[in-house]
């Protein structure tokens, strides 16, 4: 199916008089880096732009003196502290900015281990599960048996490349086909980023992006799409659901920017402020 505004404007989550943040989720994020102390924060911002309660960033310090000071409403813990305290969240979002160092690596390689909640895995993490068997230390078996079903996949085509060992010609030649069958071999969702992105799910649900925005191909933006599909989750819409919300969100915003700027010259920030707006005009 296409999406359109009629079918994402029924999934949006619902938003009592009565609620406090508690009831809009808690979503933990796992990102950044010293070279990529950007993807940390915009990933938590669209977060909470779309409505998630809490967000908590695990990141390196420096990040975290970054992040602090433009997005005061960030909770933080440390890599360690994850393990203590994963179950009470209800999202996790592993990869965005990560990097690919040690700490990096066996940070993924703990989590495979983990009982995770609802999971979305995006850039860096993506890009250590495609390099599984050169970074573990250990034998885990194949990176998709060890994660549960709850999880979505975030790749553009360059990181599907390296997850499917296809070529970029390939999967831009067959976008669908492709984006179906690893789906159901992964028993994930897996939303396979570009003009007129596609969601597919295990189960054979498959969803069209109808946009197709050159001022969304800039750095960042793909961040922001994976802020915002953690924030749905975080308020208890289904992966698929949250993913196909998301997405439009995401695209729809992205027509607005272009409207605005063009089609070139729009940083991925210009986005988050569009977010609610989006949203708003939708219900």
């Amino acid at each position: 199916m296409e999406l359109t505004k009629d079918w994402a404007a029924k999934y949006l989550p619902a938003r009592p008089k009565n609620a406090n943040k508690g009831t809009f989720g808690k979503a933990l994020v796992v990102a950044g880096s010293e070279n990529y102390p950007g993807a940390a924060y915009l990933t938590c911002a669209a977060c909470y732009r779309v409505g998630a309660g809490l967000v908590t960033l695990a990141t390196e310090p420096s990040v975290k003196v970054i992040v602090s000071r433009k997005l005061p409403e960030v909770t933080f813990i440390s890599f360690k502290e994850i393990f203590e305290d994963l179950v009470e969240y209800d999202v996790l979002l592993l990869g965005p900015g990560l990097g690919q160092k040690t700490q990096a690596i066996r940070l993924t390689e703990q989590l495979l281990k983990e009982q995770l909640p609802k999971t979305v895995i995006d850039g860096d993490g993506l890009n250590i599960l495609s390099k599984t068997n050169k970074f573990f230390s250990s034998k885990i078996g194949e990176w998709w048996e060890k994660l549960g079903n709850k999880v979505i996949l975030t790749p553009h085509l360059g990181e599907m490349a390296r997850l499917t060992g296809l070529t970029v010609k390939r999967i831009q030649s067959d976008r669908i086909n492709v984006a179906q069958y690893y789906a159901k071999k992964w028993n994930k969702i897996v939303v396979l980023k570009g003009a007129n992105t596609i969601i597919a799910s295990p189960t054979g649900l498959l969803a069209l992006s109808p946009f197709a925005n050159p001022a969304l191909s800039t750095a960042g933006t793909g961040d922001v799409l994976a802020g915002i599909i953690t924030g749905m989750l975080a308020q208890g819409l289904k992966p698929f659901d949250a993913a196909s919300v998301g997405v439009f969100i995401h695209g729809l915003a992205g027509e607005q920017l272009r409207k605005k700027f063009g089609s070139a010259g729009a940083l991925a920030s210009d986005l988050l402020p569009l977010l609610p707006q989006v949203i708003k005009k939708l219900q």
